[in-house]
């Protein structure tokens, strides 16, 4: 069975063969981003405009010829029969397996969709012990190293999924009680963004439920430092409402019940989250335009080069001077 893992540095292996160098050939790349977009087919103009933009037509129609045969050279190297993978046709190429294979990113998307409409409140303890098994997939951001657009905009999206579950699984050990293991996932989601001020208000509630008051305070200071050194701004009003909360010995709003597990009314959903889910979304979208004007730059600043260069090779060479013995 083909095994591939997106997750951290990447790995591909069939039959306890290692893919070797996976994924740092471009070769590989063709094939995580196929991975990326599987069972879709690709129409291979989009394929070569992807990879080589900067390039005319049919150069990159070319390459891409280039490459897809290093791939599949690659896969019969391993004992991978090509066609049980990829699929060609009418232009257009994919990964449709016609064979077993496991993709973790595939595995941690589709849990992920099953619970997407549910909040931490509504989880049963088998959906959280499923979803909590699937976000330990997430080894590290996908394909860590590799810098390629698509693969920034595919990392984004896919690190804020994570941040996003994890944060749904704290709220399902502050409904249940199970503050231990709500303040260690929400430790898992600071090491990812630490400037995520849903999740210290979390930890903030999960102190103060545990008793720890002064811990609960020191989680906030935590947070305002983080954000004046990292973004120059004050910790927003929902968090610096709970402290005062915290200071006063008073019950948060969003906390729930030690004893029921049952939550207070009219706090179902943590606006603060809401809102920076959509902020996480426009700073995505501010990333691809960033990318797009960068590499129209890089194409400008290569175009200018290669001129210079033309212009170099085209001026007459000096006249060559005569020594004076030769005189």
């Amino acid at each position: 069975m083909l095994e591939i893992r997106l997750f951290g540095a990447g790995q591909a292996a069939y039959g306890g063969s290692i893919l070797t160098g996976f994924p740092r050939q471009q070769a590989h790349h063709l094939l995580c981003y196929l991975l990326l977009n599987c069972h879709q087919l690709q129409p291979r103009e989009h394929l070569a405009a992807q990879f080589w933009g900067d390039e005319s037509t049919p150069v990159s129609l070319k390459r891409l010829r280039n490459v897809l045969w290093q791939l599949r050279n690659l896969l019969e190297e391993t004992g991978i029969q090509p066609a049980e993978y990829l699929v060609s046709e009418g232009g257009g190429l994919a990964f449709a397996p016609s064979s077993s294979y496991y993709l973790d990113v595939e595995v941690f998307e589709t849990v992920v969709a099953c619970y997407q409409y549910l909040g931490g409140q509504d989880l049963s303890p088998e959906q959280a012990a499923r979803l909590g098994s699937v976000l330990d997939l997430y080894t590290g951001d996908l394909l860590s190293g590799l810098y390629l657009d698509w693969c920034l905009i595919e990392r984004e999206r896919l690190g804020l999924l994570y941040l996003t579950n994890l944060c749904k699984l704290i709220s399902f050990h502050e409904m249940n009680g199970t503050y231990e293991h709500g303040l260690d996932l929400g430790r898992r989601a600071l090491a990812v963004d630490d400037t995520r001020e849903s999740v210290h208000r979390q930890m903030m509630r999960l102190f103060w439920l545990m008793g720890d008051r002064s811990a609960a305070l020191m989680q906030y200071k935590r947070c305002a430092q983080i954000l004046r050194e990292a973004l120059d701004v004050a910790p927003s009003e929902a968090t610096t409402s709970l402290y005062r909360q915290l200071m006063k010995d008073q019950l948060p709003l969003a906390a729930v019940h030690p004893a029921t597990g049952s939550q207070l009314p009219g706090q179902r959903v943590d606006e603060g989250t809401q809102l920076e889910v959509e902020q996480a979304l426009r700073s995505l979208q501010r990333l691809r335009v960033m990318l797009r004007e960068a590499n129209a730059e890089l194409r400008r600043i290569a175009q200018l080069l290669s001129a210079i260069s033309a212009d170099s090779k085209d001026a007459p060479s000096p006249p060559h001077r005569r020594s004076k013995d030769a005189a």
